[in-house]
């Protein structure tokens, strides 16, 4: 299948989100993917959604404002409001066909909220999300903003790589981070930072028992950022329908660490869903 062509879903006149819809085979499911503050749609087009449309599955990725290609007017505030409402909005203009959600990290609350203010969805697929508000997440949130404000992504990366990634993922990557010539401050109005700065607002206080649709909890264990395993575990048995599935050899982003694993996972568990709608 091929990827659909790049476009906007217009909010006004200054404001338009970025997407890439591309419709499944027969009665497959779409993957909606919903992003982690530092990600956007490349994230997921590099690999994962070109695999999962080869086997008959929708996908559908977008850009939050500030991300991306998407549209910002100068009244946008880049805050985990702004962007739960433009995900029910995009949605409801895209009307993917049996939906499932998949969100990276904190794009895993923006999409239950979501769901949870109306937006259509079959199941959830929570990567990395899980995580209570607690002074471990305040902690990280301003460390993040202010590490951006003094060497932007990069710097951000290469502070807490080694609490994101395993050891043979930071071998990989060695060559390509932590550069000789040091890193350069992004303004205040640079988009990511906006982002990193608005996502203090953002409320991880969610109903988890209220979430009665099938989910797929995916967790990597070199993951040891925001993850307190005693938390995932406690909100997970909350969660009526959850399924979990656990890289220990992986972290953070296990969509760029284990690509092929992580579409098996994706595909086996709308399988799993599909097989229920016809027994």
């Amino acid at each position: 299948m091929k990827q659909g062509e790049p476009r906007f879903v217009a909010i006004d006149a200054e404001n338009a989100i970025h997407v890439i819809h591309s419709s499944p085979e027969g009665e497959n499911a779409t993957f909606v993917f919903l992003n982690s503050m530092g990600a956007s749609t490349v994230v997921w087009e590099d690999e994962i959604a070109p695999m999962l449309r080869q086997k008959g599955f929708g996908t559908l990725s977008f850009d939050y404002r500030g991300q991306g290609a998407s549209k910002y007017g100068a009244a946008a505030t880049l805050e985990p409001s702004e962007i739960i409402a433009d995900i029910g909005f995009t949605l409801a203009q895209e009307h993917p066909q049996n939906p499932i959600f998949v969100g990276l990290s904190i794009g895993g609350l923006f999409a239950v909220r979501s769901w949870l203010n109306g937006a259509a969805a079959d199941a959830m697929v929570l990567v990395n999300t899980l995580r209570k508000p607690n002074a471990q997440v305040e902690w990280i949130n301003e460390l993040e903003a202010r590490l951006i404000a003094m060497g932007g992504m990069p710097l951000v990366l290469d502070v807490l790589r080694p609490v994101l990634s395993s050891c043979d993922q930071l071998e990989m990557l060695r060559p390509s981070h932590l550069p000789e010539d040091g890193y350069t401050p992004w303004p205040p109005d640079h988009p990511r930072r906006r982002l990193a700065e608005g996502v203090h607002k953002a409320d991880w206080g969610f109903p988890w028992p209220d979430l009665n649709i099938p989910t797929l909890v995916l967790t990597g264990l070199h993951d040891r950022l925001f993850r307190i395993q005693s938390d995932v575990d406690d909100i997970m048995a909350q969660i009526p329908d959850v399924q979990s599935i656990v890289y220990p050899d992986g972290g953070h982003s296990l969509h760029a660490e284990y690509p092929s694993r992580f579409v098996d996972d994706l595909v086996a568990f709308a399988g799993s869903l599909a097989a229920k709608k016809t027994a």
